[in-house]
């Protein structure tokens, strides 16, 4: 028997077929309400006698297909999956409730509502904090027409697609196709992030505190210039943060872009088994360098409690550096000559991972550039879809000014969920160098930014309230900072200027 999971993904791709008449339908329809309760009616009335019969109303491509009576009828599976997607959706009247048995079993097993994962992956469109608040608005189809999409149409259900379209790695390069997955982990939670009033603890650790705990090998090839940062070994220096982290609570802790390599990790790992049992530590997300296959990778690993692997997410964009930035952060070669512009010398990664946390919800991450770029950040925001988006990034310190101020914030504001920034200190030491020697004293770094928490307000056409962490950088001791997540205590973020 055809379940209302399957149907809808077949619908849905009809209706991204013919993506453009869907467009003017839905325009028509936002305006006639007759024929939109009228239609909505008949495809739910037909749901309750199943799906079969919500097929044969909405019609096929081999017995003649009626475009408003397909959108009626996905709209109908989409309302039919409110429960799911809504604390406050609760119905005494509970159709075809073995098919919603059916859909919860699937969740559970497989990550998914429908059977072909070839087809991609159908969730719940919104996060644990969107569910919470009850956001779950749908778009209406003004605006551009390239900028409609159909899942705009839809309040409970997403599909994830099995690619996404990507920008090129550089410039004059073809587009790349990345895949997509949404990656569930299975496991008994003692916190719910779904609660309105949880308040985690998040800590940060910026283990490159000097400008030589993070050195960048510059060289020449293929006629360009090119950088790598490695970090050193501080394995002592990431376990200690780890169990001061965990003596003040803390929920989430994050290293920032490139912070680790083996013997590190393996120490954190260590630290958080020793804090398992009865330890407060829930996850670890750890920016590393390592090489697969003889070639540079810039990843974040995330750790379980017991310091297990759960997954990792790859930089899917280079961060190449223009003339400004390599005389910020007075890139030089061998002959001491100012670098124009320097390559990141990675293995960019072909695969977008959502996570589904116990204890945290659901998680994705944007490395440094990646937050910036068009894909996969914009169809992220689009979906509404996460808790939470992390960003390890690399950089000088960070402000309320800068570009991954006005990032972040966009992402927090237009997809709903928690952004946090957090950043290293190694760099800002190299762009003071820089100030100092250009007299420009007033933009000496003291207190440098490691971190920056982004909450989203009830409206989009609100800022978010933000929070940023620092360390002196003269004294960085005790080497991490942490915050309880209590937005309502934090500012409203200023209109942020430049996009250094």
């Amino acid at each position: 028997m055809t379940h209302p999971a399957d149907l809808f993904m077949d619908l849905w791709r009809r209706l991204q077929e013919r993506r453009n008449e869907v467009r003017t339908l839905a325009h028509g329809l936002e305006v006639d309400h007759a024929r939109t309760g009228r239609l909505a009616d008949e495809a739910a009335e037909r749901l309750r006698q199943g799906a079969p019969a919500l097929e044969e109303w909405a019609g096929s491509e081999w017995a003649g297909l009626r475009l408003d009576r397909t959108l009626a009828a996905a709209q109908a599976i989409d309302a039919w999956f409110a429960p799911l997607a809504s604390r406050y959706d609760v119905r005494a009247d509970d159709p075809l409730p073995a098919e919603r048995l059916e859909a919860l079993r699937r969740l559970n097993r497989d990550g998914r509502f429908n059977a072909d994962p070839a087809d991609g992956q159908l969730i719940l469109r919104p996060g644990l904090l969107a569910r919470a608040m009850n956001i779950r608005e749908t778009a209406p189809p003004d605006g551009h027409p390239e900028d409609f999409d159909p899942v705009d149409l839809f309040a409970s259900l997403l599909v994830v697609p099995p690619g996404l379209t990507i920008e090129a790695e550089r410039d004059g390069d073809p587009d790349r196709r990345i895949a997509v997955e949404y990656r569930r982990i299975a496991a008994v939670s003692d916190q719910n992030p779904g609660d309105p009033a949880w308040r985690p603890v998040i800590g940060v650790v910026p283990l490159a505190q000097a400008e030589d705990d993070l050195p960048i090998r510059r060289f020449h090839r293929d006629g360009e210039d090119w950088y790598d940062p490695t970090p050193r070994d501080f394995g002592r220096r990431a376990a200690d943060a780890v169990a001061g982290l965990a003596a003040q609570g803390a929920t989430f802790i994050l290293f920032p872009e490139v912070s680790a390599g083996p013997e590190t990790v393996s120490a954190i790992q260590q630290a958080l088994r020793a804090q398992a049992v009865g330890g407060p530590i829930r996850y670890a997300l750890v920016g590393v360098k390592e090489e697969v296959a003889g070639r540079p990778r810039n990843r974040a690993i995330l750790l379980d409690r017991c310091g297990r692997m759960a997954g990792s997410q790859t930089k899917l964009h280079c961060w190449d550096l223009d003339s400004n930035q390599c005389r910020s952060y007075d890139l030089r070669d061998r002959n001491g000559r100012l670098l124009d512009c320097a390559r990141e010398d990675i293995e960019t990664g072909d695969r977008f991972i959502l996570f589904e946390l116990p204890d945290l919800g659901r998680l994705a991450v944007a490395i440094c550039e990646d937050l910036g770029r068009t894909e996969p950040s914009a169809w992220i925001a689009s979906g509404m879809m996460v808790d939470w988006l992390v960003t390890p990034v690399m950089d000088s310190g960070l402000t309320t000014e800068r570009w991954q101020a006005k990032e972040g914030a966009a992402s927090s504001r237009a997809g709903y969920c928690r952004v946090i920034v957090v950043n290293s200190m190694a760099l800002s030491h190299r762009f003071n160098r820089t100030c100092r020697a250009n007299g420009e004293e007033d933009k000496v770094i003291g207190a440098c930014g490691v971190a920056l928490l982004f909450q989203p307000r009830a409206s989009q056409a609100s800022a978010p309230h933000i929070q940023c962490l620092t360390l002196p950088l003269s004294d960085p001791a005790p080497g991490y900072v942490y915050s309880r997540w209590t937005p309502d205590d934090w500012p409203a973020l200023p209109d942020p200027e430049g996009d250094e």
